[in-house]
């Protein structure tokens, strides 16, 4: 049975996480940097949940600990206050995963970030959901819009620019309609686009539909792309328990979660010297950045997802 050590400060929320986790985990707890310290030298510890604020040594002290001298210890962090606020740090210290805990923390979202982290089971959206949610696969050929199930997802092969549009303007009407923000726009137009341009390459790495100048940090897109039949991506859309899903399945995809943090850090964190991010000058990373801050969450794979819910960082 994997062993689990949640350090918090406060003893409602505390107990709350261990409610939830013991049916499955061996729970420990700690209310502050000491204790947990003291849990992770007598015991043998596998994930540890830490809130960021805490009396004394913080949570980002525990993890700069557990980094140096437990570095076999899985960890993420917990806040209530604005996850951006700490981009830099997880950028910095490589920590992957920070849960929001402003609307009491979604609990469905610390069960699925835990199986996570300990199985390494990691994709799927519908993790996110209960028994009832579907999903409807792309069919080759099948380039139309579709209304999902009530509950669930239904996914499309995108295969040029213009069916790209389409169909971003299609699923935007819908789920306008349903009463997402106008926003969502947006959304579909940054991870389309990115899917399209930035995911296929030929034998020899290059990116197929742009260019890109690495001395200069700049890519330059192909305009009214056609992709090759093999190079298609998937988005995947739907509605389930009040929440706007959008799945974007790049099967090439090479983002890396350092890249990630990296781009998020460059349009979030402000440079002293300017008083502006230095993100402001990219010519890429900005539809990371947008999408992060419109959606509540947006998380990032291999094949990435991204889902309307908790705001939490990337996954």
């Amino acid at each position: 049975m994997y062993r689990i050590l949640i350090v918090e400060d406060i003893h409602s929320i505390r107990e709350a996480i261990k409610d939830l986790l013991s049916g499955k985990y061996k729970i420990f707890d700690a209310e502050n940097y000491d204790e947990a310290i003291r849990i992770l030298k007598s015991e043998e510890i596998h994930l540890v949940i830490t809130d960021i604020r805490m009396p004394g040594k913080t949570g980002l002290d525990l993890i700069k600990t557990i980094q140096h001298e437990f570095p076999y210890v899985l960890y993420t962090l917990m806040t209530a206050y604005n996850i951006n606020d700490y981009i830099n740090f997880a950028h910095k210290h490589g920590i992957w995963n920070i849960i929001p805990k402003y609307s009491f923390l979604d609990i469905k979202l610390i069960s699925v970030m835990v199986h996570k982290l300990l199985t390494g089971d990691i994709f799927g959206v519908e993790k996110y959901f209960g028994p009832e949610f579907s999903i409807q696969e792309s069919k080759e050929g099948d380039k139309d819009f579709s209304v999902p199930n009530s509950s669930g997802i239904v996914f499309k092969r995108i295969y040029s620019d213009e069916q790209r549009n389409f169909l971003c303007n299609r699923i935007a009407k819908f789920l306008i309609e349903k009463g997402a923000p106008n926003a969502i726009n947006q959304i579909l137009e940054e991870l389309t686009s990115n899917a399209m341009i930035r995911a296929p390459r030929d034998s020899k790495g290059n990116y197929k539909y742009q260019y890109e100048l690495p001395s200069r940090d700049l890519v330059i897109p192909l305009e009214n792309i056609q992709l090759a039949e093999s190079d298609f991506f998937e988005i995947g859309y739907g509605i389930a328990e009040n929440t706007f899903i959008i799945v974007i399945r790049d099967h090439f995809g090479s983002l890396d979660k350092k890249e990630i943090l990296k781009r998020l850090d460059r349009h979030i964190t402000v440079d002293e010297s300017t008083g502006f991010p230095p993100g402001l000058a990219d010519s890429h990373g900005r539809g990371l950045y947008i999408c992060r801050e419109i959606s509540d969450q947006l998380c990032s794979r291999a094949l990435p997802e991204a889902r309307m819910c908790a705001k939490s960082l990337t996954e």
